[in-house]
């Protein structure tokens, strides 16, 4: 399975593991440009990139509104509290969260849907016009992935921080509280205990290009896909993330060697990813190289064995080829990790129902609701018991 980068993910209940760390970024030492193979796309209008100006632009009529609302306001945490207030009950109505919402300020606006970093775009652009101190923030979780469309998609987690201390209160007092408040949607879930890394903007911009990367690369429409990951690592050269997914964009295509090459370029840069060296397995193993590709999976096995995560992606991926009991196995393997587990209890279900066992299926479908981190997750669990119970009844 291809294994693609996304630089978002939220509202999951997500395991600590044994031995996580920040990760150690190193710094790319060759000019970028010569492993774009720009002779193998057709060439996208630069225009249809969306440039950083586009990217954070808040439409007139919110700039204005957020300019009155804290233009009376002294304290810095009046002005986080009315922010907080402005983004999440703007006009009465809560934005939602959409996984693939990758959206520029104006367009989370517009639609009242964004995933994390476009929530955390958003959030920046109004801290910008109320004048407070910031901080991008990388939080370092335990490997994550989703399925779509035959791709595994490996998330990562980003939110905003906001920061004050020092300054007069509406009334004139004086207030040195220092404060801290993090923007992000993953209220339900408390990430308190992993480590966190401070991004800079280029990198925010990076991530944006990456995940719109990646929703052309699960549509097959390579140029397009190549045309933002251009943007991206032309924005960031030492994301190790716009490497890799350049690299699985090669390897889409059967350019190996040109995959290969940028494999290694995001393995210099993050030397510990165990997604890099799980997809180089897999060239490898496409090359005939097969003992490379061994070791690299033994490697990555040992690293991913104690991850519940790794094994519900495991099993989603036997049950992309239809081998329901080997998914089973995996995901009984995950809970017994974690037992609240809820994506490998949805796993179990889906199973289950595929082999004809609808009891067994509204059991797990059951506990999924119950061990779901979030009132949307476990309305979507709600959905699927109802269909369930009305195929149930016709039968």
């Amino acid at each position: 399975m291809q294994r693609i980068t996304l630089s978002c993910l939220c509202g999951l209940l997500l395991m600590m593991t044994a031995g996580c760390s920040l990760t150690v970024q190193n710094e790319l030492n060759t000019e970028p440009r010569q492993y774009l193979a720009d002779h193998l796309f057709t060439a996208i209008p630069e225009q249809s990139i969306e440039t950083e100006q586009q990217i954070f632009a808040l439409p007139d009529a919110v700039y204005h509104d957020m300019l009155r609302m804290v233009r009376p306001l002294n304290s810095s945490r009046e002005k986080a509290d009315a922010l907080l207030n402005y983004i999440f009950f703007l006009k009465g109505k809560r934005i939602s969260y959409e996984t693939n919402a990758t959206l520029t300020a104006s367009e989370t606006l517009a639609r009242q849907q964004a995933n994390c970093l476009s929530l955390t775009i958003l959030a920046y652009s109004l801290a910008s016009v109320a004048e407070m101190n910031v901080l991008f923030q990388d939080v370092i979780i335990p490997e994550y992935w989703t399925h779509v469309q035959g791709v595994s998609l490996l998330s990562g987690h980003v939110n905003l921080k906001l920061t004050g201390s020092g300054a007069k209160t509406s009334r004139g007092a004086a207030n040195y509280e220092q404060f801290s408040y993090v923007i992000d949607f993953d209220l339900e879930t408390n990430k308190s205990d992993f480590p966190v890394r401070v991004l800079k903007k280029p990198q925010i911009i990076a991530m944006f290009y990456n995940n719109k990367a990646a929703q052309f690369m699960i549509e097959k429409d390579y140029d397009h896909a190549f045309a933002y990951l251009k943007a991206a690592i032309l924005t960031d050269p030492n994301s190790s993330e716009s490497w890799n997914n350049l690299a699985v964009l090669y390897r889409s295509i059967r350019h190996f060697d040109l995959a290969e090459d940028a494999y290694k370029l995001a393995l210099q840069l993050d030397p510990e990813s165990t997604n890099v060296k799980s997809n180089l397995a897999l060239l490898y193993m496409l090359k005939g190289e097969t003992e490379k590709a061994e070791d690299l999976q033994r490697v990555v096995y040992i690293q991913r064995l104690d991850n519940p995560y790794y094994h519900i992606m495991l099993g989603n991926e036997a049950m992309q080829m239809s081998d329901h009991q080997q998914a089973i196995k995996h995901f009984r393997y995950s809970l017994k990790l974690n037992k609240k587990a809820s994506e490998a209890l949805a796993g179990l279900a889906k199973a289950y129902y595929q082999l004809g066992h609808a009891e067994a299926a509204r059991h797990y479908l059951l506990q999924a609701k119950k061990h779901a981190p979030s009132m949307q997750e476990r309305g979507r669990y709600q959905s699927k018991l109802d269909s369930l119970m009305t195929a149930s009844k016709q039968h």
